[in-house]
Order: C-alpha cells, then sequence, then structure tokens
C-alpha cells in the first residue's frame, strides 16, 4: 500500500452561489433573493465564466498528463459541472461524499450583514480564529481536515495501483488538504489564510507529487507541490494557465526552544500574574 505519485486537486469553476456571495461582499445585497436563498448548497450551477475557467485547467491538465488511474468528485452540481467540462479523455469519475463542500449550516444563505447582526460573537470568532471556528451547525477547517480529509488519504493509501489522481472539489476542503498534507502550523495556516497569494480561486489546481521534479526520485510521503490557476489575460481576454514554480515541503519538527519562540510570538507577556504560590504545590 501507498499513496499515489502524483494527485491534482482542482476547485470547481465560478459558480451562479459565487457571484451572488461576491457581490453581497461589494455592498450588492441584491441577488439575495428568496428564490436564491432556498436553492440547496449542493444545487448551484456554474456560471459561463466557470466553464471557462474548466475547460481552460482541463486543457492544461491533459497537456501534463492525458490519462488518470483514478478520477474522483464531490456529488455537488458545481463539481460534476466542472468535472466535465474539464473534459479529460476516458475519464471514469466516482462521486465520493468526502469531497463534498464545508457545511456553513445556520449561516449558509445569509448576507453579510444579517451574519453580523444576529451571529456577533461568531462573526468575532470567523475572523479572529479561521481554522477552528465552526459556524452555528456547520463544520471547522479543522473539522473537514480531522474527519474527511484523514478518510479520503485513508483510502488513497489502500489503492496502491492508482499512482496518478485527479480530484474535483471545493476550496475549503483544499486548505484542510493542504493543512493536512504539508503539516502546516496553526500559525502558517493563519498566514496563508490571510494571503492572498495563498487564495484558493476557482479552479485552481493544487499538485502533489511524491516525485522530485529535479531528478525524478520517490519518497514515501508527498513532498512537492505546484500550484496552476486560469487566469484572463488582459489583453486579448483568453483564459490562460498561470503556473507558479515547484516548492518543496517537509514535515516541521520542534525543539523545546522553539515552542517557547512560537509561545512569545504569540503571546509575549502573560496576560494574568502568575502565582508562584500556586504553580509550587
Amino acid at each position: 500500500m501507498g499513496m499515489p505519485l502524483d494527485l491534482y486537486v482542482i476547485r470547481h469553476g465560478e459558480s451562479e452561489a459565487n457571484v451572488i456571495v461576491n457581490a453581497g461582499e461589494q455592498g450588492d445585497n441584491s441577488l439575495y433573493t428568496q428564490d436564491n436563498v432556498t436553492v440547496p448548497d449542493r444545487s448551484w450551477r456554474l456560471t459561463a465564466t466557470g466553464r471557462k475557467q474548466a475547460d481552460c485547467i482541463g486543457r492544461w491538465l491533459v497537456a501534463q498528463q492525458e490519462l488518470f488511474d483514478r478520477y474522483l468528485v464531490s456529488p455537488y452540481v458545481r463539481t460534476r459541472e466542472t468535472a466535465a467540462t474539464m473534459a479529460l479523455p476516458k475519464a471514469k469519475w466516482e462521486e465520493t461524499r468526502v469531497l463534498r463542500e464545508r457545511s456553513w449550516g445556520e449561516i449558509n444563505t445569509i448576507t453579510k450583514e444579517e451574519f453580523k447582526a444576529n451571529y456577533k460573537r461568531n462573526w468575532l470568532f470567523k475572523n479572529t480564529d479561521p481554522l477552528y471556528w465552526c459556524p452555528p451547525a456547520g463544520e471547522s477547517i479543522a473539522d473537514v481536515a480531522e474527519n474527511r480529509v484523514h478518510n479520503l488519504l485513508t483510502s488513497l493509501n489502500r489503492k496502491s495501483d492508482a499512482e496518478s489522481v485527479v480530484m474535483v472539489s471545493h476550496g475549503d476542503l483544499m486548505l484542510a488538504l493542504m493543512l493536512t498534507l504539508e503539516d502546516l502550523s496553526d500559525e502558517e495556516f493563519m498566514h496563508r489564510a490571510d494571503s492572498p497569494d495563498w487564495r484558493i480561486t476557482n479552479c485552481t489546481c493544487l499538485h502533489y507529487s511524491r516525485r522530485d521534479p529535479q531528478t525524478g526520485r520517490t519518497c514515501k510521503r508527498f513532498r512537492w507541490e505546484q500550484t496552476a490557476r486560469p487566469k484572463i489575460n488582459g489583453q486579448s481576454g483568453k483564459w490562460e494557465i498561470e503556473v507558479e514554480p515547484w516548492r518543496e515541503f517537509k514535515r516541521p519538527l520542534l525543539s523545546n526552544g522553539d515552542l517557547v519562540d512560537v509561545v512569545h510570538s504569540v503571546d509575549p507577556a502573560p496576560v494574568m500574574p502568575v502565582r508562584h504560590d500556586v504553580l509550587s504545590r
């Protein structure tokens, strides 16, 4: 048994829900109509832009590797449509609920203003603790990582004959996968969550590999990653793929001093006075 040599994970293309949420972020809540807010999350389709993004990343993927050993897809409509539009030759897709979108619970179809007004404490925690914050009746990123991602990786590890796997999923699932595969610290996750450089845009592809892209040697664990994103060319108006250089990552092992440095970086001074008489008991 062992993990596949190469794992390609793609976020779905722009969906109708993405358009509604993005408009709301800009202060336009006109799309939050009664018809829209009652649509189940699994049912949103791609927009015309989303289909172009999916076609773009599909053509790039075929240029990297024409055939794969396993094809996995979330059962949501937008991921199914993305996978179909990618048009990978001879693909036989397996639907798996493990790849579904993170559950946003009670706040799934409300505006930012409604969220702030009706869930004040949750709004604060969402912005200060994006890793462990859990929407009311929903899932945190940590929940997705510890439950679904671990189940997914266990399943992949059992399929030792699958050397190459492609998956179509959702942005937060991909964040949870990154968190797990790269053994990210809480601080590193927080940094990436705040940085536009690490944003998983529509049809972003994360390519994880156990094979050194320079030498061809292989490792037991995933150790290299390359990101590809569809972007529209401002001059030609065509969708093109922007590919980042390969990066190597290693599982972090911390000394006692490293742990102390982390503590001091988070809280350089005690919040409450320390009672040494209590500590000595």
